[in-house]
């Protein structure tokens, strides 16, 4: 649901995404941050538009309480374009559940305030895959993926992605697991590394995720710098982000620029809406 993750913030915050997939923990992560600009007092503008440089957007409606209630997600293919649209439902302040155009369903499970599963359910009823995810003082540590391979979701994680945190509540690296189908063991994929942040408030990464999950993933700052490296702990990968701000200190333009080994050097312009 995130065009991001096809951009390089996608690597890692987009994975992040998958991860977090989504989206939601509690409000930990906006606790006292010394670190970070907390712009113009009473500044409530709430992002209603990404746009990618491809012409791909996302669209974020809101509802009289300020929570999202419709997520319009378009994206640019070359057998044309294809557009889902997620629909928000909730029961008091949580959300319990988002449909997609298809009827495709994401149902949300809660311990206390966290979200700790995301069921995926087919438009026939069927739950195909979920998503788990666990919790340390407060902030999401693990997510873990578990899908249909044979006809039944397996009872082993099919992914997981481990995430460590910079004292202000930043995410600091993200290790990736996949599952080898032949051995049925989780192995260690990709490291991706954020070395260093703006002093700016994070407006977009809730929404650049998939499944999205209220609150979940709520990173202060915005990323400037990155490192990636693979399994055997080489570096592979350089990303380097710049953005351009409101006089509230909301991000306006975000530019990506991937460094990888033996590729072509990669740049895209993300523009942000308010």
């Amino acid at each position: 649901m995130r065009k991001g993750i096809q951009n390089s913030i996608s690597r890692l915050l987009a994975i992040i995404t998958m991860v977090v997939l989504i989206a939601g923990c509690t409000k930990e992560f906006e606790a006292d941050l010394p670190d970070t600009d907390p712009g113009t007092p009473g500044n409530t503008k709430k992002l209603s538009k990404i746009s990618y440089d491809d012409g791909s957007y996302m669209s974020i409606q809101y509802n009289a309480e300020g929570k999202p209630v419709k997520i319009t997600d378009l994206q640019k293919n070359s057998g044309g374009d294809d557009t889902n649209i997620y629909t928000l439902n909730y029961n008091g302040d949580k959300l319990v559940e988002m449909t997609v155009t298809d009827g495709t369903k994401y149902k949300y499970t809660y311990t206390g305030a966290n979200v700790t599963k995301v069921e995926i359910v087919s438009p026939n009823n069927v739950v195909i895959a979920y998503y788990a995810y666990t919790y340390q003082d407060g902030r999401l540590v693990r997510t873990e993926g578990f899908g249909m391979i044979t006809g039944t979701i397996s009872t082993a994680p099919n992914v997981r992605f481990d995430l460590a945190y910079y004292s202000n509540g930043n995410i600091k690296s993200m290790t990736t697991w996949y599952q080898d189908y032949s051995s049925g063991v989780l192995e260690k994929s990709d490291v991706y590394e954020i070395e260093t942040y703006d002093n700016k408030r994070n407006t977009s990464l809730l929404f650049e995720n998939n499944p999205y999950i209220p609150l979940l993933l709520m990173v202060p700052n915005n990323p400037l710098t990155e490192k990636h490296y693979d399994k055997t702990g080489q570096a592979y990968a350089t990303v380097t982000h710049t953005y351009t701000y409101d006089d509230q200190g909301n991000p306006l333009t975000r530019k990506t620029v991937t460094k990888e080994t033996g590729m072509q050097d990669e740049v895209t312009t993300t523009t942000f809406q308010y």
